[in-house]
């Protein structure tokens, strides 16, 4: 029994560790050659966003990447199944597969969107009936994370010149062009406002982190990807409306 012992227990130790050689080579592989889970979006980026403006292709920003989510939460409407524009991989360029899925959105929603038009096939194109319909979606979606407006207010906004890039903002975060970040005179840090521009109705959703405008009566300075958005560049100032988001 003792030899039995002795000759068996080397074995078994082998078999045992090839065993765990093996499984640690198959983790080893899977974690660098297996295809990553690709998870959706979180919705709730767009908890204070509304598709205010029309968009059509060739369209960019915050309500383009918001309205790719809406459209990837139906396979029917899906952008894509991989690649940009799929499950995760939302871009804010509204480009020829964005324009196909707003088709395929019109088509499925025609009773609401294109038969009070008199339109038999959708355009792609993102007007008031589309707008309403994904609102009200991107609403049920979100339920009570949707930001709601508390306050309105009226009046001119600028945005940052790149002089401020890199350099540190009141709230002592450092400004980035990139990010959607605001400036206002008194409203707290951190309070999320929804700024629409009135000669577009394009808006954008920006986060206050600074203090200002002190020129003239202007009441909001925008980050240059949000001034971006709601095609401010080239104008430098124009009238909005700024919803505090609560």
């Amino acid at each position: 029994m003792s030899i039995h012992i002795v000759e068996t227990w080397p074995r078994q130790k082998l078999i045992t560790n090839k065993l765990a050689l093996s499984l640690l080579l198959t983790v080893f592989v899977g974690v660098i050659f297996l295809p990553k889970l690709v998870l959706a979006a979180p919705i709730t980026d767009c908890a204070g966003v509304a598709f205010t403006g029309n968009l059509k292709e060739g369209a960019v920003g915050q309500e383009v990447k918001c309205l790719q989510i809406v459209l990837n939460l139906d396979p029917v409407t899906r952008i894509a199944k991989v690649g940009a524009g799929s499950p995760g991989k939302e871009t804010n360029e509204f480009g020829k597969l964005t324009s196909a899925a707003i088709i395929n959105f019109q088509q499925k929603y025609t009773a609401e969107i294109l038969k009070p038009v008199n339109l038999k096939k959708g355009n792609g194109f993102v007007g008031k009936l589309t707008r309403s319909k994904l609102d009200k979606i991107l609403t049920d979606t979100l339920g009570n994370k949707k930001l709601k407006v508390a306050k309105t207010i009226e009046g001119k906004a600028s945005y940052y010149a790149n002089f401020f890039q890199g350099r540190k903002t009141a709230s002592g975060e450092i400004y980035n062009k990139q990010k959607y970040t605001a400036a206002h005179k008194t409203l707290p840090f951190g309070t999320k406002v929804r700024v629409v521009n009135q000669r577009n109705d394009r808006s954008v959703v920006v986060e206050i982190n600074d203090r200002g405008p002190f020129v003239g009566n202007r009441i909001i300075d925008l980050s240059q990807i949000a001034a971006r958005d709601i095609g401010l560049l080239s104008a430098g100032v124009t009238n909005v409306k700024v919803n505090i988001l609560k």
